[in-house]
C-alpha cells in the first residue's frame, strides 16, 4: 500500500509540475516543425507552432521534472494512515503550513525515483494528454489510463 500512495502521488505531483511549467511559457513563443528539407519549388515546408505544449518543449520537461520531487513533503492522514505528497517550497514564495509533513531524503529519493519510472513508462500518454489542453489531466492519467491512483477512488462500480 505504500507503494501504491507513493506512485500515485507521485504521479499526482508530476502533473502538477508539468502543468505548472507549461503555464509558465510565453505563448507568444513559437518553434519551427517540419521538414527542413528544401522542395523542388525551392519553398520548405516548416510551419511555426507554439513552443508550449509542443512535443518538444514536452519531452524537454519530462527529462527535467522529477528534480522537483524534492520541493516535496509526505504527509500522512492521522484516521486513515494514507501517505499523499505535498510541496513543501511554494512555487511563488507564499508561506505553507507544513504541518504533520515528513521532509527527508528517503521521501525525496523514493519520490524522484517514482516520479522517473512513471514519466519513463507513461511519457506517450502524458505528451498525449499536455499536448492538447486536456481538462483533469491528474484524474485521467493517474486514476483512469492507469491503476496509480485506484484506491483514490472509492466508487463502486455498476454491474452492465
Amino acid at each position: 500500500r505504500r507503494s501504491q500512495d507513493l506512485h500515485c502521488g507521485a504521479c499526482r505531483a508530476l502533473v502538477d509540475e508539468l502543468e505548472w511549467e507549461i503555464a509558465q511559457v510565453d505563448p507568444r513563443k513559437t518553434i519551427q516543425m517540419g521538414s527542413f528539407r528544401i522542395n523542388p519549388d525551392g519553398s520548405q515546408s516548416v510551419v511555426e507552432v507554439p513552443y508550449a505544449r509542443s512535443e518538444a518543449h514536452l519531452t524537454e520537461l519530462l527529462e527535467r521534472v522529477c528534480e522537483k520531487m524534492k520541493e516535496y513533503g509526505e504527509k500522512v492522514d492521522p484516521a486513515t494512515h494514507r501517505k499523499s505528497y505535498v510541496r513543501v517550497i511554494s512555487q511563488d514564495g507564499t508561506k505553507m503550513d507544513l504541518s504533520g509533513v515528513k521532509f527527508d531524503g528517503d521521501v525525496t529519493s523514493s519520490l524522484k525515483f517514482a516520479c522517473e519510472s512513471i514519466a519513463e513508462e507513461y511519457e506517450d500518454e502524458l505528451i498525449e494528454f499536455l499536448s492538447h489542453e486536456a481538462e483533469n489531466v491528474k484524474d485521467r492519467l493517474c486514476s483512469k489510463r492507469t491503476d496509480l491512483c485506484d484506491h483514490a477512488l472509492h466508487i463502486p462500480h455498476d454491474e452492465l
